[in-house]
């Protein structure tokens, strides 16, 4: 499985999975577009891609709650690109509580970020989606978007963003179909974030030593999604953990 010369956008790249996607991405080819809200840690991802491959990738800052910044950014990305082949979704803000215990500033956020701003992103990179030769996307919700999930400590407002971009995908995958472009939901459990650059990135996962799976599983999934022939969709990816062999 490899990405090579896959010109691919990532949201959220700053942290956690996103950043660990930009390193895998770029270790397999890809030329990489990254987007944050926050420029320190956007900037340390490049910087790590860069000792690895030599290249720095293009970054982008933008808050995608903000319909102005997320407009601005496909614009710039479009100043660099006649095509994108990968659309990733990944940026989200994630909210734990009680429905009355956090501020309505977090409940928008929380809602627009994830809702807005794959919406809004998807919208505006479709244009260059449209010229590449073999365009998808992929959308990062959560089991939070699946009916009668129930999550411990998730926020009602992120259920409603993730069930927000669960309906969005949906859709969009109708209507993109006769173009050929795959639009693909990917529904993680939570998950542990380990870097592609520690040690431990390969090791087994025991489950029976309070492990979960690692962005790891969730990356491999998603590259073999994008990785199938185009006769061939895989238009949703759910993930659990699961216990080790006995054996």
């Amino acid at each position: 499985m490899d990405l090579a010369g896959k010109k691919i956008v990532i949201t959220g790249a700053g942290r956690g999975l996103g950043r660990a996607m930009a390193i895998r991405f770029s270790e397999m080819g890809a030329e990489l577009f990254l987007a944050a809200r926050q420029a320190e840690s956007l900037n340390e991802t490049c910087q790590q891609i860069q000792s690895i491959t030599g290249h720095l990738p293009k970054s982008f800052i933008a808050d995608l709650c903000s319909p102005q910044q997320i407009q601005a950014f496909c614009t710039a990305v479009a100043q660099e690109t006649d095509y994108i082949d990968i659309v990733v979704n990944n940026g989200a803000t994630w909210l734990q509580g009680d429905l009355d215990s956090v501020s309505d500033e977090a409940i928008s956020d929380t809602i627009n970020s994830a809702a807005l701003g794959t919406s809004l992103v998807t919208r505006h990179m479709l244009p260059l989606l449209r010229k590449s030769k073999a365009a998808d996307i992929v959308n990062i919700i959560s089991v939070c978007g699946l009916p009668n999930f129930q999550h411990e400590t998730a926020h009602e407002a992120f259920y409603a963003a993730k069930f927000a971009q669960a309906g969005f995908t949906d859709r969009l995958r109708h209507r993109l179909k006769p173009e050929g472009i795959r639009v693909i939901a990917v529904y993680p459990p939570d998950f542990d974030d380990v870097s592609p650059l520690d040690a431990d990135w390969l090791s087994p996962r025991d489950l029976h030593a309070d492990q979960q799976i690692s962005n790891r599983h969730v990356i491999e999934s998603i590259t073999f999604a994008l990785t199938r022939d185009r006769i061939c969709a895989i238009n949703s990816i759910q993930l659990d953990s699961w216990p080790s062999s006995s054996h």
